[in-house]
């Protein structure tokens, strides 16, 4: 999916996006929706739906969330 096609879906929802650099994060529910830029192409990739006080621990190898094929997974899982 384009960046903007995905802003625009999310813009839809009612959700602000906030950017940090590559990657973009809102809050939907009680989870994170995060995804990232693909390098210098206008796809988005890497779409994680976490929990609001999940966080990753590089020490313990642990990656927190699920990860999602596309955008519309993601919202689905986090409406729920």
């Amino acid at each position: 999916m384009k960046l903007q096609n995905a802003l625009n879906k999310l813009n839809k929802l009612g959700l602000s996006v906030k950017q940090d650099g590559q990657f973009f994060t809102t809050r939907l529910n009680r989870y994170n929706l995060e995804f990232a830029k693909n390098g210098s192409s206008d796809d988005i990739t890497c779409i994680r739906v976490l929990g609001i006080n999940e966080k990753d621990d590089i020490l313990q190898d642990y990656c927190a969330g699920v990860f999602c094929d596309n955008l519309s997974q993601a919202i689905k899982l986090a409406s729920n």
